[in-house]
């Protein structure tokens, strides 16, 4: 296996990470803006709405940024997932 193919490799990982990481943080992003009603004053419940569209886009922006990468890899021979070593 030639140098780049394993750069490849692990640039997929990391992006599959990233793909993960990200849907944690718009999955957190949403539960927080949920919780905005439930708020006591108006202040939290900005201070809510305002970290919860944030974190949304942390996360909804993590996740199209690894899905690109993914899928720009993918065009570069690498077929599927299964085609990753599992070393």
């Amino acid at each position: 296996m030639e140098p780049a193919d394993i750069e490849k490799q692990k640039r997929y990982k990391s992006m599959q990470i990233n793909n993960a990481l990200g849907i944690f943080i718009l999955f957190f992003g949403i539960v927080v803006i949920i919780a905005v009603p439930f708020s006591d004053n108006h202040y939290d419940k900005m201070t809510n709405l305002i970290a919860g569209v944030i974190l949304s886009l942390i996360g909804g922006g993590t996740i199209w940024y690894a899905q690109r990468v993914m899928k720009s890899l993918r065009g570069k021979g690498m077929k599927s997932d299964n085609n990753i070593d599992q070393t």
